[in-house]
């Protein structure tokens, strides 16, 4: 049984962003590709490019903007009936910087918001991109993943 995600949605930023329902059917569908078998939370949280390139600089030491960062949690939580409850972690985004890749990679404002949440999600469940057998495992299961949303 798989269960609807949990997530939560933070526009610290005040810029207009795709829906909630948008943001759970990226998830949601990545969780069946991922077989995820317990109830997740996680939180998408938007920022002004500002607080994300000091949020960058603070725990990554790069002092400049970037589309996302993901925080992972990664703690189960025991729920009623034996049941579990996972809380992934927290995805920051920023839509400026966002438009502003949009814009260099030619591509549609959905398309690219469904590739970072997946590319953040994966960050979220411990994949990485440092290693080239780490990147091409994370690349093949965010393609994956991607096509599935796209079907």
């Amino acid at each position: 049984m798989v269960f609807k995600p949990e997530v939560l949605i933070y526009n610290l930023d005040r810029q207009n962003i795709p829906s909630k329902r948008f943001f759970c059917s990226i998830v949601e569908k990545s969780l069946i590709v991922l077989k995820e078998r317990k109830r997740i939370v996680l939180s998408l949280i938007f920022v002004d490019s500002q607080n994300i390139r000091r949020l960058n600089n603070y725990w990554r030491g790069k002092n400049k903007e970037t589309a996302i960062l993901s925080f992972s949690l990664n703690e189960t939580f025991p729920l009623e009936l034996g049941k579990k409850e996972k809380i992934l972690g927290d995805i920051f985004l920023c839509p400026e910087e966002i438009k502003r890749q949009v814009k260099r990679f030619d591509t549609s404002l959905d398309s690219f918001y469904q590739k970072l949440v997946v590319h953040g999600l994966l960050h979220l469940y411990g994949y990485t991109h440092g290693k080239k057998e780490d990147k091409l495992k994370m690349e093949y299961l965010e393609n994956k993943i991607l096509e599935t949303i796209n079907k």
